[in-house]
């Protein structure tokens, strides 16, 4: 019949065009991802060893500033607080803008440990080769997680914590390694599935947007930003190990457990976008329950990315939530 013969010619073409996307996708990411990260990587940045994983690092302001380590959220690098570094350096403090592995142009690992408990070493082990005995930590989306873990497992190296729309998933249920997702992440599908998506530069800026609520912010400028690593080696393949880990491992660390989380000692603080729908501002409601003395600021109209959506209503609060006296211990 001439319907089913023209359902058939649609339902091939699709799939041809789709197979011939991935296809491509996967032949431009071998073309393009050729770059050492340590050719590339910013002038004045350095590589930290920590166990075999090159961690890099980038340090502002003045050697006297009370050091703040900075702690990036899912496809940003240390290179996407754009004005929020000068303003902590102006404000006084010492910088240390970490690339979480396998972002930015740290290690691009399939074999490495992305589990929250690494994370957290690794930014430990970032602080001790720096010689930073302690430090106020600022960690965004899935940076709060490693952020967290920090605080928990070595609460003497935090002088006080902030949390930034964190995504640490205390009401998610278990991961499922049984997904497709996962199993394509696990089998061999990694590189298709990542390099027609999170890699592929035709979809990035659609992915950023999709995180915040004031779409003007996501600038050529900023996503040139976003983008700048996707040129080196090895990306898609480390990206696909680090989500499978993400999303498909058994979540582990004492930042899983509420209540763990209650016993915080480092002070909180929470900086919160009311239009974020990504970790919705209930989320941080719930957390701010369960750590006495913490407290919440909210910024309205702002989604998932308030450094990069509303640096001038961000900032202020972040520096404010810095300068505070530390409470006394708990």
């Amino acid at each position: 019949m001439p319907f089913l013969r023209l359902v058939r010619r649609v339902v091939f073409v699709v799939l041809a065009t789709a197979l011939l996307y991935i296809c491509a996708s996967v032949a431009w990411v071998e073309y393009h991802e050729r770059v050492s990260p340590r050719t590339a990587a910013p002038a004045g940045g350095r590589f930290i060893d920590v166990d075999g994983v090159s961690v890099f690092v980038q340090v502002s302001g003045p050697a006297s500033g009370a050091p703040v380590l900075l702690v990036h959220g899912t496809g940003a690098w240390s290179g996407t607080w754009f004005s929020l570094v000068p303003a902590l350096t102006h404000g006084g403090y010492r910088v240390i803008a970490v690339d979480l592995p396998p972002f930015g142009y740290s290690s691009k690992s399939t074999r490495a440990d992305y589990s929250r408990p690494a994370q957290a070493m690794r930014l430990q082990r970032v602080l001790d080769a720096l010689r930073i005995p302690k430090a106020r930590v600022v960690g965004h989306s899935f940076g709060g997680g490693p952020a967290l873990e920090l605080a928990l497992t070595a609460p003497k190296r935090v002088e006080r914590l902030v949390l930034v729309d964190a995504a640490l998933a205390l009401d998610a249920p278990p991961n499922d390694p049984d997904t497709v997702a996962c199993r394509l992440l696990a089998h061999g599908g990694r590189q298709a599935l990542l390099a027609s998506t999170a890699t592929n530069p035709l979809w990035s800026r659609a992915l950023l947007r999709s995180f915040v609520a004031r779409k003007d912010a996501v600038t050529d400028a900023r996503l040139a930003a976003y983008r700048e690593p996707l040129q080196l080696r090895n990306t898609t393949d480390a990206l696909g190990a680090w989500a499978h880990a993400f999303a498909c491992d058994a979540r582990t660390g004492l930042s899983t457990h509420a209540d763990n989380i209650a016993g915080l000692t480092p002070p909180l603080t929470l900086i919160w976008g009311d239009a974020d729908t990504i970790t919705p501002i209930a989320q941080a409601e719930h957390l701010k329950t369960l750590v006495p003395g913490a407290r919440l600021e909210v910024l309205h109209g702002v989604g998932h990315i308030p450094h990069l959506e509303d640096p001038a209503s961000f900032e202020p609060a972040l520096l404010r939530a810095l300068a505070q006296a530390p409470a006394t211990s708990r």
